[in-house]
């Protein structure tokens, strides 16, 4: 009996040890869009590799697979198993100040990651709060820039002869910040260099995606082929969609079948356009600094220090208030081996 007792006893002071262990590693719940994004997989494996690399900060992650209700299931879940942070790369828009309100309530420090940002508002009301995002509307003025630079140095480049930049947008999801600062400021940057525009095919959403874009390219070929002048995609794999499409209808065959295509993330494959000819710029959305600057804020502040643009120390990145900037670079095929990164590297 008493061998028993004593048995009992070590194992509940065996498993509370375990407890006590575990319970000194603070753990984040870190929430992305999709998974299946090529951006968001680099950014993702980074923050997995630095995490598990430095062991200050314990990582789960989900997948909110595009679905504004799985999010809100992810959050719940996050917060049932007792996180230390949320780090979310929101998607519901309309709902930031109740997610922040939620997250104060909880009293769980939380970054707002890649995505539109909270207002002052919730920045005020809640001392826990941060954001980690590039500037995107860069992304947008890059894609202008060079399509005003293209099109003064090719006069060929207006198909039609209107005397208009004929172009067709390809938004990914309608309501990501993302999406509509990189439409507004790359038409913005042609029309402030005193070029007309007009946007053909209206509204054209391809969710982000290669194969939904090169399959509304291909539609739109079949009424406008000789008057789209340039193609603005919000990321590289809708801009690859595009150029597939395109190629499909006859371009890109020769110097005189190129047609300007604009991109977003410098993404491999992006890049590997880049320098075969059929994607005429990008801009690098480093995801293994947006990856390391996530961590970053997190050992930071889990080592009771300010997060400032000198403690996050990081190339390019700004930091003002608890909002943390991550700024782009135009790539083009002259500077294309400067987009490369690592995510298997570590440091931070």
């Amino acid at each position: 009996m008493k061998r028993t007792i004593l048995f009992v006893l070590f194992a509940v002071l065996l498993l509370s040890a375990v407890s006590v262990v575990s319970a000194e590693t603070p753990t984040a719940g870190v929430i992305w869009y999709n998974f299946a994004d090529t951006f968001i997989q680099n950014a993702r494996q980074t923050l997995l590799n630095v995490a598990k690399a430095d062991g200050t900060v314990e990582i789960v992650d989900a997948d909110s697979q595009n679905d504004i209700a799985t999010q809100t299931n992810n959050i719940n879940n996050f917060y049932t198993r007792g996180i230390d942070y949320m780090v979310l790369n929101n998607i519901n828009t309309a709902a930031i100040s109740e997610i922040v309100q939620t997250a104060k309530d909880e009293g769980v420090v939380t970054i707002f990651a890649n995505t539109d940002s909270p207002s002052d508002e919730d920045f005020a009301n809640y001392e826990g709060l941060y954001l980690v995002s590039s500037r995107a509307p860069q992304s947008g003025t890059i894609m202008g820039e060079a399509a005003v630079k293209y099109w003064n140095e090719h006069p060929e480049a207006d198909r039609n002869g209107n005397g208009k930049m004929d172009y067709i947008m390809l938004l990914g999801l309608t309501w990501h910040y993302d999406t509509q600062v990189r439409a507004e400021y790359s038409v913005k940057a042609v029309e402030d260099a005193g070029i007309a525009t007009n946007r053909i095919g209206g509204e054209v959403v391809a969710e982000y995606n290669r194969g939904q874009a090169q399959e509304k390219v291909a539609a739109l070929l079949a009424n406008f082929s000789d008057d789209i002048d340039i193609i603005f995609a919000c990321n590289d794999d809708m801009a690859l969609g595009a150029i597939e499409a395109l190629k499909a209808g006859g371009f890109f065959k020769d110097e005189a079948s190129f047609l300007p295509v604009c991109g977003v993330d410098a993404t491999v494959v992006g890049c590997d356009a880049l320098r075969d000819g059929t994607l005429l710029v990008t801009s690098l959305n480093n995801p293994v600094s947006l990856g390391k600057a996530i961590y970053k804020t997190m050992y930071l502040l889990e080592n009771g220090k300010e997060v400032t643009t000198e403690t996050l120390n990081m190339k390019g990145a700004t930091v003002e208030g608890h909002r943390i900037w991550l700024d782009y670079t135009a790539i083009t095929k002259e500077n294309v081996d400067d987009a490369a990164y690592d995510i298997t590297d570590t440091t931070f």
